[in-house]
């Protein structure tokens, strides 16, 4: 495979497996509120925290108060030099995600990124063939295919026909005071999330061609693309009013409905009548309530108040680890997404303000 600089880069398959009956030793790097999310999702997979480092020494030691095991090292240099980690969880910004990753990989630890892996699909590629020299597992935080509400809607789809199009809709509060090009780089980030549910759904690649984008304003994006006989549209707003993050998959003998923010799906038939028509914004009303209400006793009872699918994204590269077996998120899937990512941004004018 090459980057975009041409270079050849080689990415064979990796096997990693730690020892038997061992507790994964975990790393966080960035100690903010997805460092927070990390932790637990650690802690709950059968990880144990044993290192914390961040800049921001309150933040830090906030996140230690909750994790005992913890060591605060101010450095990554410091957690790679005085801890023997399994595993590192990268939550910084974008734009440190490369040096951090090359600096893990080239000490043999294994990394989970959040999602965009790298800025470019280039950097992405680059960093899996250095794991693969390495024999280290990177995997990218696409946790919304994890959700239980996806992963129920898989199960659902041969009862719904063919697929004819899929919609994802986010508006997000995330930018609140920001200036229209800082809008632009979040909806830019925001990315990997519904092109990862098409992979997901699909149960294949997306093909790089066949996409259109338009950007009427900051922070707004409006995407339509097909792959053969399914088409796809993406609706990304930060300022578009009340907060919402859904997915529709439209069939040929009906629809499914997941709400991304909960992690529930509601799945309604395609039959037609004059009865049905009359009926469905009660059925749907109905379904959509017992969805979320056996939904929230459900996260109740895991105790998970945010983040869906992070859990299970990082449960399932745990156990890649301790097996030896394909991660959660593949290289060719991480790839893939990194490089549409790329197309749209491109299509959308969005380069001339990314951090590069």
């Amino acid at each position: 495979m090459r980057s975009d600089h041409g270079e050849s880069v080689e990415i064979r398959p990796v096997q990693v497996k730690t020892a038997p009956g061992a507790k994964i030793r975990a790393g966080i790097v960035g100690a903010g509120l997805m460092g927070r999310w990390h932790a637990q999702a650690a802690k709950k997979a059968g990880g144990e925290v044993v290192a914390i480092a961040d800049r921001d020494e309150r933040s830090a030691a906030r996140l230690i108060s909750d994790f005992p095991s913890a060591k605060d090292y101010g450095s990554l240099e410091e957690i790679i030099n005085r801890k023997s980690l399994d595993v590192l969880h990268v939550c910084t910004p974008l734009s440190s995600h490369r040096t951090i990753a090359e600096f893990a990989i080239k000490a043999g630890i294994n990394l989970i990124v959040e999602k965009p892996l790298a800025q470019t699909a280039s950097e992405t590629i680059c960093l899996y063939g250095l794991a693969s020299n390495h024999n280290v597992q990177l995997c990218p935080v696409h946790q919304f295919a994890f959700q239980p509400g996806v992963v129920k809607a898989r199960k659902l789809l041969p009862k719904i026909g063919k697929i004819v199009h899929m919609h994802v809709t986010i508006c997000s509060a995330g930018g609140e005071g920001f200036e229209a090009e800082q809008l632009d780089l979040i909806a830019a980030d925001i990315l990997p999330h519904p092109l990862s549910l098409f992979q997901a759904v699909l149960n294949n690649l997306l093909s790089d061609e066949n996409w259109e984008v338009s950007r009427p304003r900051g922070g707004e994006l409006r995407i339509e693309g097909y792959e053969r006989e399914t088409s796809f549209s993406i609706f990304i707003s930060m300022n578009a009013r009340p907060t919402n993050n859904s997915l529709q998959i439209f069939g040929t003998k009906g629809t499914i409905n997941i709400d991304l923010f909960h992690g529930f799906a509601v799945m309604e038939t395609g039959k037609v009548s004059k009865t049905r028509k009359i009926l469905r914004p009660f059925d749907l009303a109905v379904r959509s309530f017992s969805g979320a209400t056996l939904n929230l006793m459900r996260r109740a009872v895991r105790f998970e108040a945010a983040y869906p699918g992070l859990r299970q994204l990082v449960g399932n590269f745990y156990q890649s680890l301790r097996e030896g077996t394909e991660p959660a998120v593949t290289p060719e899937q991480a790839i893939n997404v990194a490089k549409i990512r790329d197309i749209l941004i491109a299509s959308s004018h969005l380069n001339d303000r990314r951090e590069i």
